[in-house]
């Protein structure tokens, strides 16, 4: 039996960056978890890095699964955009919405219902 590809994409997840916005955005649909979190991982780090930018905002609403490693990437990054006077805001699905309330870590993040335009 062939190894599965580890690198391999899931059907239906998707990463985009919108930085000709006002306020840069990392768009993520599909699931987050242990494969695909470094990915948006990697995205808000960069965005963060940026010296351009002052508020990056992470929209989740399309995410359909969201586990601990995703939790601990958007808490990670919450702590690095604070260290460089950078808001990150949060936009969750309900699926995002449900672990950030389960596991109690809403006061440690920027949350909003809705993407700004």
């Amino acid at each position: 039996m062939p190894a599965a590809d580890q690198n391999a994409t899931p059907p239906g997840f998707g990463i985009t960056l919108d930085t000709a916005a006002a306020q840069p955005r990392v768009v993520v649909t599909g699931e987050l978890d242990l494969l695909t979190s470094p990915q948006l991982q990697e995205a808000l780090a960069d965005l963060i890095a940026d010296k351009n930018s002052r508020r990056v905002v992470a929209d989740l609403t399309g995410v359909t699964f969201f586990d601990s490693s995703a939790l601990n990437v958007v808490l990670h990054a919450q702590r690095q955009a604070g260290e460089r006077k950078v808001e990150l805001e949060v936009v969750p699905s309900p699926a995002v919405s449900r672990v950030i309330e389960l596991t109690g870590v809403a006061e440690h993040l920027s949350v909003s219902e809705e993407p700004p335009a």
